[in-house]
């Protein structure tokens, strides 16, 4: 977080020396509907999937701030924290055949856990468009965190049945992108208040595990997308042109 805050305070520094840049700064949250794909989605029986078996929900807040160039042209620094839930995934160890050569533990559904951190930038053109009301921007993020679970796994049927669970968290590391919409609802002075439909895209890779237990082994590094859509609502403060 210590690169944000330094792009902060030389943005501001810039905004305060006049050629007509103005300061900009906004606070955000920000819910998500995100496809599970790849390692984590669950294989489902039924013949139509539940929505928990192919897409989680993430939700973050952030921090943004920024400069508005002299023809509109918007450059932020973001920074936020996000966290996301896997209701139906699939676990991401196994047994090892070698400790169980007749055949070893199933796993159902397991439920995973993310908390990220990201770092990043927006660029917004001066251009505006629909109806010349609304404004497009772009924005790419590197975002780390940790992923927990505590799969269950069982041997046998019936009441002979064994039962284990164990818990599993890995770290991540990986880039998303966005693409959206800034749609102005209200304003007061200089602030104002607003919507943000986006596009989402991009994943996050395991780098590493700890939980595993010796007669497993981990069938990563798996990768979590985060391919989605999102609805933001944000305040946002504008110091008008120096």
């Amino acid at each position: 977080m210590t690169s944000f805050l330094t792009f902060a305070l030389l943005l501001a520094g810039a905004s305060g020396e006049g050629n007509g840049l103005s300061f900009q700064a906004q606070l955000g949250y920000e819910p998500a509907v995100l496809a599970t794909g790849g390692d984590y989605a669950y294989t489902f029986d039924g013949i139509v999937p539940r929505l928990g078996e192919v897409c989680y929900f993430s939700h973050s807040l952030s921090g943004k701030i920024g400069i508005v160039t002299e023809n509109d042209w918007q450059m932020r620094a973001i920074g936020s924290v996000s966290q996301a839930v896997i209701p139906s995934g699939q676990a991401n160890i196994s047994y090892d055949s070698e400790h169980y050569p007749d055949g070893g533990w199933g796993s159902p559904v397991t439920r995973w856990e993310s908390r990220e951190f990201s770092v990043g930038a927006e660029l917004e053109p001066g251009r505006k468009y629909f109806r010349e009301r609304r404004n497009l921007y772009l924005g790419l993020e590197l975002t780390w965190g940790k992923l927990s679970g505590s799969p269950e796994f069982y041997r046998g049927f019936g009441d002979d049945a064994e039962l284990r669970t164990e818990h599993l968290t890995s770290t991540m590391l990986g880039l998303k992108g966005h693409i959206g919409i800034n749609i102005p609802l209200i304003s007061f002075g200089d602030f104002s208040l607003g919507l943000n439909p986006e596009l989402k895209g991009g994943a996050v890779k395991e780098l590493s595990i700890t939980g595993v237990p010796s007669d497993f082994v981990w069938e990563g590094p798996s990768t979590l997308y985060k391919w989605g859509i999102a609805l933001g609502i944000n305040l946002n403060y504008d110091g008008g042109k120096s």
